[in-house]
């Protein structure tokens, strides 16, 4: 495959990753996990993270790279997967996904190993930029990672050989953290960090600021990509190419004027529509009513959990019954009640209110 081939199939899968996380986001709410909220600590500890863990790669061994980068990918796979098509499925098809990729390795298979590989990335960059947004990750937030970002960056790709002893090292490898179209010598490629910072800016761009924030933000991260592939064709510059060094100072600008013109950022709830739960017990007695009056009727043991009149879970536990609401779409926080044939109404209001946490 020439170079100019590799870059135009780069930047399709590139617009393709933005596209398909921006109509994730439009289309599937995840459920917010148990972590808090995002503040700066977390947008310092990221940075340092993505600064120091690069030399550690370099010093660890190919397998054990291996095994890491893959536990990551087929968890934020499983994770995005989930909401659509449940957590069991999800895993079944992140797993299969997996194998597929390693059986491809170790057959030769080199192109389908690529393909199947630029897959799981996708999907897991998909899967976490949405966590990411739709969990409350501002835009400022964003913008102050991506400033950051921008001038390492500059000095591990640009200035220094670390990057390129970091392609040369995944060069091969299954389960590694680019996304690329060939597997040569001199491979056009997009690194995990690209890929997660183009798909991500988009999406909390147009949580915070409007749809057409996030238009302007896909469309200018595709036109930083096409200035570096244009000179990585052109042979401009020999080696890697500092793509956040361009694409940084570009996303912390479009905050700059966004936040000039539209104001402060819209709250994750703002952007959704819908009124925050509140910090006290959400139950009420006709819901609790509702939720025993189910049990009754219901044959099977166990525990229910019960949103808006009807049953949303079912498991052996509290925290399955509530695992099998979040897995089949439900995120509101549901009642649970224990379905015990010998047990009476008042004892399983009694069991329900000590499982309300």
């Amino acid at each position: 495959m020439s170079r100019l081939a590799q870059a135009l199939t780069l930047l399709a899968a590139l617009a393709a990753l933005i596209a398909l996380a921006a109509l994730y986001l439009r289309r599937v709410r995840m459920p917010r996990p148990p972590v808090g909220r995002f503040v700066r600590s977390d947008i310092a500890v990221m940075t340092v993270t993505l600064v120091t863990m690069p030399p550690i790669y370099l010093h660890l061994p190919r397998a054990l790279t291996t095994c890491a980068f893959g536990a990551v990918f087929l968890g934020a796979c499983s994770m995005g997967l989930a909401p659509v098509m449940g957590g069991r499925r999800a895993a079944v098809v992140a797993l299969t996904l997996g194998s597929f990729i390693l059986t491809a390795h170790l057959a030769g298979w080199v192109p389908a190993r690529i393909a199947a590989g630029d897959l799981l990335l996708a999907l897991a960059v998909i899967g976490v930029s949405n966590l990411w947004a739709q969990t409350g990750m501002t835009a400022g937030q964003v913008a102050a990672l991506a400033g950051l970002l921008a001038p390492y960056d500059l000095l591990a790709t640009g200035l220094t050989s670390v990057t390129a002893h970091l392609v040369h090292h995944f060069a091969g490898m299954p389960l590694g953290p680019m996304l690329a179209v060939d597997d040569g010598t001199s491979p056009i490629g997009a690194g995990l960090g690209d890929c997660l910072m183009l798909a991500l800016w988009p999406l909390v761009a147009a949580k915070a600021f409007g749809r057409a924030a996030g238009w302007y933000g896909a469309i200018i991260g595709l036109c930083v990509v096409s200035v570096v592939l244009a000179g990585a064709v052109a042979g401009w510059v020999d080696g890697g190419v500092p793509l956040l060094t361009g694409l940084g100072p570009c996303i912390v600008a479009q905050y700059a004027y966004w936040r000039t013109r539209r104001g402060p950022e819209r709250r994750t709830v703002d952007w959704r529509g819908t009124a925050p739960e509140p910090s006290a017990d959400p139950f009420h007695e006709q819901d609790v009513a509702v939720a025993l009056a189910l049990a009754d009727q219901h044959r099977d043991g166990g525990w229910l959990a019960v949103t808006e009149g009807r049953v949303v879970g079912h498991g052996p536990s509290p925290g399955g019954a509530r695992r099998a609401a979040r897995e089949a779409g439900h995120t509101a926080v549901p009642v649970v009640v224990a379905v015990r044939p010998r047990g009476t109404t008042a004892e399983r209001t009694g069991e329900w209110r000590s499982n309300l946490g």
